[in-house]
């Protein structure tokens, strides 16, 4: 078949009124066989990834003399990861009945010398309180530590039932997963959506999944979508039209209960550049959709030129007219 020489500039014709011209301009039809507009799936491009290696805070769990289930659990926040190994705790008990927790940057270690006669004086609040005024210790943020008591410790613990400074453990940081492999494109250029699930709604995190792969014209692309909600299962769409994704990064959620499947939506690439909407008509299956299809435009950006019918793709033939 010869293809029609379709130049958009320098292209003029004559009006009625002399000394005027206008651009000249062609009428594309624009296609998609039924084979390749298939429905929207949300795992079309990858299945569900678990997240491996969520941010994990790291705890120090010290004990007091009155008995061994009278303890003090302090943990550092998640977001500090595994920073937080390497600071300790050292349980001491102080020559008056005053407590005193300070700190040794160098070391790690933080002190914490009870009130020798009045437990009250060492409740898990005060000590917690304690602990955050130092704000730091060797680099590490300690301002938003929490100490929780167990046993009898807020009401027994005046005496330290340790013989030596009790490390900080279990600290994880938090790395993306970059997924290169089992990756399916779809059929034609389609936008690129992201779903969190996974069974445990508390550990989805609103991270944004990077994808990257190619466009309409093989050219590298790059799309960040939307942010999920947290601990909110659901789906983000992208807007770009991708006809390759070669790599799909994905933060790390807030646990393992969390995972992200890679899809793709209902948003179809046009293989033009154009500066404003000049979609005329749009068919599923031969039939006029009657609510006019959403156009996405962009005069620079292949893949940000996408047509979008109102009614669900189902692999039924997409026919759309427009001008170019």
């Amino acid at each position: 078949m010869r293809i029609y020489p379709h130049n958009p500039t320098d292209q003029k014709l004559k009006t009625d009124v002399r000394g005027v011209v206008v651009d000249r301009a062609f009428m594309a039809h624009f296609q998609v066989p039924a084979t390749k507009a298939v429905a929207a799936s949300t795992t079309g491009v990858h299945a569900a990834v678990a997240c491996t290696t969520p941010a994990i805070a790291a705890t120090c769990v010290v004990k007091a003399a009155s008995a061994e289930t009278d303890i003090l659990t302090t943990t550092i926040p998640a977001s500090i990861g595994a920073a937080g190994n390497a600071l300790s705790i050292n349980l001491t008990t102080a020559g008056n009945d005053t407590l005193a927790v300070t700190k040794d940057d160098e070391t790690g270690v933080i002190t914490i010398a009870l009130a020798n006669s009045t437990a009250s004086k060492n409740t898990a609040t005060l000590t917690q309180a304690a602990i955050r005024a130092l704000t730091t210790v060797g680099g590490v943020s300690v301002a938003a530590v929490t100490c929780a008591a167990g046993g009898n410790w807020n009401t027994a613990a005046v005496a330290t039932g340790e013989t030596a400074a009790v490390a900080f453990t279990g600290g994880q940081t938090a790395a993306s997963q970059v997924v290169t492999t089992a990756i399916t494109n779809p059929a034609v250029p389609r936008n690129i959506t992201a779903t969190a699930g996974g069974g445990t709604a508390g550990d989805i995190k609103a991270i944004q999944v990077v994808v990257a792969g190619t466009n309409y014209l093989d050219q590298a692309i790059t799309e960040t979508l939307p942010a999920f909600t947290a601990d909110t299962p659901g789906s983000v769409v992208g807007s770009k039209a991708f006809k390759t994704v070669t790599s799909i990064t994905i933060p790390a959620h807030d646990g393992t209960g969390a995972t992200t499947a890679i899809g793709w939506g209902d948003k179809l690439g046009l293989p033009y550049k154009l500066t404003h909407n000049t979609v005329l008509a749009a068919y599923l299956d031969n039939a006029l959709e009657s609510t006019a299809a959403t156009v996405a435009v962009s005069a620079t950006a292949i893949e940000s030129n996408t047509i979008d019918l109102n009614s669900a793709l189902d692999s039924k033939i997409v026919d759309a007219y427009l001008l170019v």
